[in-house]
């Protein structure tokens, strides 16, 4: 799979769906991040909700989280068009290809423009291996799980210039959310790590907690998304870290993204199926990796402010505000 068939629309025109291409941005530098997404919402009958699609953007800011932003605009459904070759996400003015996005973002909270270029070095690391996807009501890819980005980012009238700074570029679709949800992902000049701890509403009527991992730290790659894998690996579910240990062969993979509740921001994810997920993310976490075979370590990676972390529930984080 390359990146163009990993980021190919699922679910236009399919009522009852929602579907989302979504760039994650790291400053190391400056400890911020950035969050763009590009997305359609498609209710089931009998939800009354409007078809719409919109475009996100988000800014944060470790050392001042009091300057954090985010926002939403929103379009009519079909304003969003999907090019499957060359791949090119159209919404109105905004733009997402394989090597770069773009956007504006004009709205009562401000605005926020983008105009951003990469370059990609890894294939695309899906969560759960096809077939086995079509079990579950939600599936996920990271199309770039390993980029290099530059451009610029203004907010409010500051300017930002990106230089080579990591990022990555994922893709996700379904029918409905998973039910309660951890997301981590981070990439680096000689590493990334994608994965998600999930509690899900099998196709077979089950409630499912599975966890799927990817990672390539130094010369090592490890995977962990068969449908065994998923099910054996350990992770939890929490609004304060994420924290995963899974097995190929003889090799660990330790995993551990923790984020400061000052720099988690709170937007709300409709379901397709009817009710909503409040979601809780950053871009400012900080990561520990550790992958080990026996008592040898192989690759130990730290990065302070400079992954990504999502908690999502059905219900609100007590104490925790939600932006909208």
């Amino acid at each position: 799979m390359n990146s163009e068939a990993a980021n190919a629309a699922r679910c236009q025109g399919r009522t009852g769906t929602y579907e989302a291409w979504y760039v994650t941005v790291s400053e190391p530098a400056r400890r911020r991040g950035y969050w763009f997404r590009y997305t359609t919402f498609n209710p089931a009958p009998g939800v009354h909700i409007d078809p719409h699609s919109a475009l996100w953007g988000f800014r944060f800011d470790h050392e001042n989280p009091s300057s954090n932003w985010g926002a939403k605009m929103s379009f009519p459904l079909d304003a969003l068009q999907v090019q499957r070759r060359p791949f090119a996400v159209r919404l109105e003015d905004a733009l997402l290809v394989r090597n770069g996005c773009s956007g504006e973002i004009d709205s009562e909270r401000g605005r926020m423009s983008w105009d951003l270029r990469w370059d990609s070095r890894e294939q695309p690391f899906p969560f759960m291996r096809s077939p086995w996807h079509l079990l579950s009501t939600v599936a996920n890819i990271g199309a770039q799980p390993a980029i290099k980005v530059s451009g610029a980012i203004k907010v409010d009238g500051e300017v930002v210039h990106l230089e080579h700074v990591p990022g990555g570029q994922q893709h996700t679709w379904g029918s409905s959310h998973a039910l309660e949800w951890n997301w981590g992902f981070a990439s680096g000049d000689d590493f990334w790590v994608d994965g998600a701890t999930s509690r899900v509403q099998s196709r077979l009527g089950r409630e499912l907690v599975n966890t799927a991992v990817g990672a390539h730290a130094r010369d090592h790659r490890f995977t962990s998304n068969g449908p065994l894998n998923v099910l054996r690996a350990h992770g939890e579910i929490a609004p304060d870290s994420w924290t995963v240990e899974a097995r190929q062969g003889p090799r660990q993979l330790h995993v551990g993204v923790t984020p400061r509740r000052s720099d988690l921001i709170g937007v709300t994810y409709l379901d397709p199926q009817g009710g909503s997920r409040v979601c809780y993310h950053t871009e400012v976490a900080d990561l520990e990796l550790r992958l080990t075979q026996g008592d040898e370590v192989l690759a130990r990676i730290r990065r302070p402010a400079a992954a990504a972390f999502e908690y999502a529930s059905e219900s609100p984080v007590p104490g925790l505000p939600v932006l909208f």
